[in-house]
């Protein structure tokens, strides 16, 4: 039977993938951005023009803000030991 890790341990580790997923998301974005930025003006409002432009315009920052949050936030340990 294995055991399963505690609350806040959980909390750690799902925060710390979460903040790594978003910081290759923001990295994976700005190589999208430079693809849409090097297009030609008229291949812009093409299909691919179109679809970088929404990924370009998702607020990644703002998740990765929230799941830094999340990270640093203090955690209950319980049974007075707070």
């Amino acid at each position: 039977m294995t055991k399963q890790l505690s609350r806040p341990k959980r909390w750690e580790e799902a925060a710390s993938r979460a903040v790594q997923a978003l910081e290759e998301l923001v990295d994976i974005q700005a190589e999208y951005q430079d693809w849409y930025d090097s297009m030609p003006d008229g291949l812009q409002t093409s299909a691919t023009g179109e679809m970088l432009s929404e990924i370009t315009y998702l607020d990644i920052d703002g998740a990765k803000d929230i799941a830094d949050e999340a990270e640093g936030t203090g955690l209950p340990l319980g049974f007075g030991r707070d």
